[in-house]
């Protein structure tokens, strides 16, 4: 059993932070032992003008974090103030005290020894303030903290501001061991989210709900491989820090600029909203397969017709008896939900009439079409309904039954299915359903379709928005096993990403993005998010401004 203590400035805390404390005390292999209680009075002797002007330098910054807070709040609120105190009734606490301006301790060799005889392997700091001095070895393990912003080049403070305002598409969190450089430490874990470009709560409040589930898998890999997890963790320094991070709120003429950006953006939103009809337009894309076009060529694709009340995404290609079947969602407008459609393409690479084949209370997307032991089943998308179902044809292509439910009580999307030395391996973008699913890649594996399905050990097997979700069938390319992967940093289904799958185990997954299909080598286009193929065909889908 880990033995875990936790830095807190107050028993008041926020909702993410009891959750992670929720999750360490319900673990069954960690558990809380200690609260030290930080009383940072302030140090130094700065003047009473100098305050005065350090408060007015951030003034619109504070007004602008209390507005969007307001404007924005969740219902899940991961900034909710917690009271935290029953949650540690039954954890000893002492009361220490840090020096906030110097980011040392001050804490006495008395105090230290006492910390020390709770044998401490693990030391979770909470908070924004960086701590050096005897404080970092108190733990077997370390002083492990949260870090917001890319580690590597714009660790910031306030967390995740600096992304909003230099206008970087993605922000980065991640959960370190502390050393003596402030700029350093070991990366026990890190991840790259969107950056919501209106919003600041907006980024933060789906990036903290994350970030609370990153001790408990690294408390739980600690307590599994113990020193040797620690011995091979990456550190900061191994890559050139960059000297633009920040450490305080931007002034009030760099507030005044991004304000006028955000009435900006707001104004041509407001425009937008009286037009009819919708602003982009998803299309699915048809090619006859040639070996003069590559996987990650964009080029000679021809646009399936949409009619304008609905879009067509998510395509899908079957071949059964020398025909070839497109299947894919078919989004109303009306409805507010997709069914899945098919249609059959012509020898000559033209889409038929589209018939609608499988329809639910719920919204269904990604239909993953395959066949198995002389059946043909599918998988479509049914996270409204948190679970991955299965389907069957009974009367192919147009009738569909319910056959199993592979995983229940769960936020998965995307969901695909390769069998690979007779064992079954099922990719899927999960959350928590209080962060984007484009987020984190997991894997499931199983000896029989329909399961039992076993989760990953190292799930989730990347945590990176700009590549984890999937975007269609495992391919072979030159012996190569190919995942196509959506970029969803600057948008959903931004671009299409291409990696090879270099390590695929029971306990080790491993892939290299070879190559990328950017929305800007195609004319009109702004994202591009399926890629899926046969021997006959290819097909993208591609968003285009609406129609």
């Amino acid at each position: 059993m880990l033995r875990v203590g936790i830095v807190l400035d107050s028993y008041i805390s926020s909702a993410w932070v009891a959750r992670v404390i929720e999750d360490i005390q319900s673990s069954g292999f960690a558990r809380l032992e200690l609260v030290l209680l930080n009383s940072h009075s302030e140090q130094g002797k700065s003047s009473l003008l100098t305050k005065l002007r350090n408060c007015w330098r951030s003034t619109l910054f504070d007004l602008y974090e209390r507005w969007d807070y307001r404007r924005n709040k969740a219902d899940d609120d991961a900034l909710a103030a917690m009271d935290v105190s029953s949650l540690l009734n039954e954890v000893p606490s002492i009361s220490v005290h840090f020096n906030r301006r110097e980011y040392s301790d001050s804490i006495s060799e008395d105090q230290l020894a006492e910390i020390r005889n709770y044998d401490l392997d693990v030391l979770l700091r909470f908070g924004s303030r960086a701590f050096q001095g005897s404080i970092l070895g108190a733990a077997r393990y370390g002083l492990w903290s949260f870090h917001y912003g890319d580690i590597f080049t714009n660790r910031t403070c306030p967390p995740l501001l600096w992304e909003l305002i230099e206008r970087n598409p993605v922000s980065g969190s991640s959960l370190l061991i502390d050393t003596e450089s402030l700029d350093g430490g070991r990366i026990l874990y890190q991840s790259y989210s969107s950056t919501n470009q209106i919003s600041l709560y907006s980024t933060r409040n789906p990036i903290y709900w994350k970030t609370a589930e990153f001790a408990l898998r690294c408390l739980r890999e600690l307590q599994l491989r113990g020193v040797d997890y620690v011995q091979s963790l990456p550190a900061c320094s191994e890559r050139e820090a960059d000297t633009r991070h920040r450490d305080r709120a931007p002034n009030n003429l760099q507030m005044i600029s991004f304000m006028g950006r955000y009435l900006s953006r707001w104004l041509q939103a407001r425009f937008a909203n009286l037009q009819s009809g919708p602003r982009t337009k998803w299309f699915i894309a048809i090619r006859r397969r040639t070996a003069a076009h590559r996987f990650d060529d964009p080029s000679d694709y021809r646009l399936m017709p949409c009619p304008k009340d609905r879009f067509y995404a998510d395509p899908f290609l079957f071949e059964k008896d020398s025909k070839t079947f497109l299947f894919f969602e078919d989004f109303r407008y009306a409805e507010g939900q997709a069914v899945i459609s098919y249609c059959e393409i012509g020898s000559d690479g033209l889409p038929g009439s589209p018939v609608e084949v499988l329809r639910c209370p719920y919204h269904l997307s990604y239909p993953f079409v395959f066949e198995h032991e002389g059946e043909i089943y599918m998988i479509p998308e049914t996270r409204g309904n948190q679970r991955v179902e299965l389907y069957r044809a009974t009367s192919f292509p147009t009738t569909w039954t319910s056959e199993a439910v592979l995983l229940n009580d769960i936020h998965a999307v995307d969901a695909t299915i390769q069998k690979i030395h007779g064992k079954y391996w099922m990719f899927a973008g999960v959350s928590n359903g209080k962060y984007s699913n484009s987020d984190e890649l997991c894997i499931f594996f199983a000896d029989a379709l329909r399961g039992p399905w076993t989760p990953h050990p190292n799930n989730p097997v990347l945590s990176d928005v700009r590549r984890a979700r999937p975007a269609g069938v495992l391919f072979y390319d030159d012996g190569r096993l190919i995942r196509p992967s959506q970029d969803c940093g600057k948008a959903y289904g931004y671009a299409l990403v291409f990696s090879e799958v270099l390590t695929l185990t029971g306990t080790e997954y491993e892939e290299r993005q070879i190559n990328r299909i950017e929305p800007g080598l195609i004319a009109g286009c702004i994202g591009t998010h399926t890629y899926n193929r046969t021997e006959q065909f290819e097909v993208v889908d591609r968003t285009l401004p609406g129609q």
